[in-house]
Parts: C-alpha cells; sequence; structure tokens
C-alpha cells in the first residue's frame, strides 16, 4: 500500500497500440484508469509492431501490447527488428492484455480440408510483409511438410487484400486472426471461409515439425471471433502489456493493483477485458519467456501470488533479455568498426549478427510447456 501512496500518477498516460482493436481496447480500460486518476490517456495507433517496440524502448510511450512471437523477434533482432534503433531493449511484463487465436483458411468451397491437401503448386496469400507473420507461415508449411518454394505465393500490400485474394479466388490459402475486421467480412462472402484445423492432439509430430520452426506456439480451438471459428484448431496465446525495465515501479505498481480492483468494470468494458485478469496473467507469467517489471512484482508479493517458482522463472528470463541487448549493442559497436552498414537489407549486417549469436551460445527465445512448470 505504501507503493501506491507515495506514488504520483502522471499527466498523460502514453500508450502505443495496435490500430484497430488495440486503440479499442486500450482506451476502453484505459478511459476508466485516467478519469479515476486524473489523467489524460493518450493512445497512439500503430500497425507496425518494430514502431511499437522502438517507441517504447525509447521510452516514448509508457507501455505497449507484446504477443509472443513479435516480442520474441525484437529480443533476438530478428529481420526487421535489426536495424540500429529497433533490436532489444530490456523488455518487462505489466499485466495480461488479452488470450488470443489464428489460424488458415481457405474458400469454404476449396478442395483444402486439411493441411496435407496443400502441395507443389498451392497458391498462399504472401504475408511477409508482416514481420510476426513470417515464422508461423514457414512452421505451418513444417507441418504440412511443403517447402516454401513449391508454393505460389500470390502477393497482396495489406491484410484485407491477403484476406480478399482467397475470396476473388486468387488464393487458395491465408493466415487469419478470426476477430480482425477483415476476416468478419469475408464470413460475410456468400461463399464463405472455413478454416483448417491445426488439432496437436491428433496429430503431435506435425504440431513438432511446426515448434521445431516457431516453439512459442500453443495449440487448441479457437474460441472468439467469427461462428466459422469456433471449436475450429489454432494457434493460442497470451498478449502481455509490456513496458521498459526503467519505467517507473510505482506507475506500473499502480496499474497492477488498479486493474486487479476494477477487473469487473475492465470485463465489461470490450469483450478482450474478460482476460485482463490475475488469473490469465499467472498462468502466462508462468511460461512467458519476459520478466516481471519491479511494480509488477512487488504487487504480486502484497497479494501472496509471488512464490520462489515465478521468481526463478523471471530471474532467468531477465538475464537472457539483457544478454541480447547487451550483445546487439556490442554487434552494433564491431559492426561500426568494420564499416558494416547497420541495416536489415544488408545481408553482410544480418550475418554477423546471426554468426556473433552463434559465437556467444545465446540461447533461442523460448516458451516454458505447460507441462514442464514446476
Amino acid at each position: 500500500m505504501n507503493q501506491e501512496k507515495q506514488f504520483q500518477w502522471p499527466e498523460r498516460f502514453r500508450v502505443i497500440a495496435w490500430k484497430g482493436v488495440g486503440v479499442e481496447v486500450t482506451k476502453a480500460w484505459g478511459g476508466l484508469l485516467a478519469k479515476d486518476k486524473g489523467m489524460r490517456l493518450v493512445v497512439a495507433p500503430e500497425v507496425n509492431s518494430v514502431n511499437r517496440f522502438k517507441w517504447v524502448g525509447l521510452r516514448l510511450f509508457h507501455i505497449t501490447a507484446g504477443g509472443t512471437t513479435e516480442t520474441s523477434q525484437m529480443i533476438e533482432a530478428d529481420r526487421k527488428y535489426s536495424a540500429r534503433d529497433t533490436g532489444p531493449f530490456p523488455v518487462r511484463a505489466v499485466w495480461a492484455q488479452s488470450r488470443s487465436h489464428s489460424g488458415y483458411f481457405v474458400r469454404a468451397d476449396s478442395p483444402i480440408k486439411t493441411l496435407y491437401d496443400i502441395k507443389p503448386g498451392t497458391r498462399f496469400a504472401d504475408m511477409s510483409h508482416f514481420v510476426a507473420n513470417v515464422r508461423i507461415v514457414e512452421a505451418f508449411l513444417a507441418w504440412a511438410k511443403v517447402n516454401p518454394k513449391d508454393l505460389v505465393w500470390v502477393r497482396g500490400d495489406s491484410y484485407k487484400e491477403n484476406v480478399d485474394s482467397v475470396l476473388e479466388g486468387r488464393a487458395d490459402v491465408c493466415f487469419g486472426i478470426p476477430t480482425s475486421p477483415a476476416v468478419f467480412e469475408a464470413e460475410k462472402h456468400p461463399i464463405g471461409i472455413r478454416w483448417i484445423d491445426m488439432n496437436s492432439a491428433e496429430d503431435p509430430e506435425g504440431a513438432a515439425r511446426f515448434r521445431v520452426i516457431d516453439p512459442l506456439v500453443d495449440f487448441g480451438p479457437m474460441f472468439n471471433g467469427v461462428p466459422s471459428s469456433i471449436g475450429r484448431w489454432g494457434t493460442v496465446g497470451t498478449s502481455l502489456y509490456v513496458t521498459h525495465r526503467d519505467t517507473d515501479t510505482g506507475l506500473v505498481y499502480g496499474i497492477a493493483k488498479w486493474m486487479h480492483d476494477n477487473y469487473p468494470r475492465i470485463k465489461q468494458s470490450h469483450s478482450w477485458g474478460t482476460w485482463m485478469n490475475l488469473e490469465t496473467l499467472l498462468d502466462e507469467l508462468g511460461r512467458t519467456f519476459i520478466p516481471v517489471h519491479p511494480g509488477l512484482e512487488q504487487f504480486l508479493k502484497e497479494t501472496g501470488k509471488w512464490d520462489k517458482t515465478l521468481e526463478t522463472h523471471s530471474r532467468v528470463n531477465a538475464a537472457l533479455i539483457d544478454r541480447y541487448h547487451e550483445a546487439f549493442q556490442d554487434c552494433k559497436d564491431i559492426a561500426d568498426d568494420k564499416e558494416v552498414v547497420i541495416d536489415p537489407e544488408n545481408p553482410e549486417w544480418t550475418k554477423m549478427w546471426e554468426d556473433y549469436k552463434k559465437e556467444l551460445g545465446i540461447p533461442q527465445i523460448v516458451m516454458t510447456p505447460k507441462d514442464a512448470r514446476a
């Protein structure tokens, strides 16, 4: 309690959110928090996750949402995250944002019924311009035992164009987020869409091939979004609100306490509010690679939820993320000394960074499987 009494809420609470539903959900609960604490809520929309993390890393915003894939890519400085100012920073967990799911769909009249109906020559919506989507597509194709080079890639300049390419018959398969506006529109199409099950219980060997490429994903029945997705198996996971390690401890403590105390109001403010509770948070903290912020740690201690297992898990996570952060800084210095241009489009630079990680023996970012928890 002393932590909250000594803390002064900022005049402006700044959040950088995914344009669309990310902004909607933040304004829903954030508006309540701002009114209660006498702050002005500033929610900036952004469709590029590279920018969202960069601006939180530069401490221009207090928090953003961190999905598992995109957060791991930021920490590992993977692909577009390997620019001079977009690499890893000491990220920390604040609270649970949502549980989400995704999958792959075809047009309802498509002959493709299962993953194994995807063959060389299948037309796949190309979403390589979305950084977070690249690895999950590669993993999906590994499950299906298809070489990406054997597919026909149909380019789209936006997610809506990717979705529309299936409806218009230009592509056969597309990655889909069941809660997205584009997929809701696709659901209204006269022919409709159908989801390809990713049932890890029925096909554990296929799921294992997926996890070799993307070890951050769990599978399960989808539970929210367009009616055609409900009950079909896809990827499922929890997104956390994250911040910089050096964000004021009092602010993070205050957010955590307020979120817990006001969960009934948050739940009513938006459908995603259902997952913004202590139960969802603790479930994810036990398996995520994102360390707990000291402010959240203080709150969990006061509520009796901070135990030795959680503390150890968070400390190990922090050491690894800080190691990535320091290594990336060192590698940039080496590149500058050698006059190597630090640019994600420069193969010499990206190879240097990948080789440096291997030289240091820094392990890949992974999630702790549920059955491996202490």
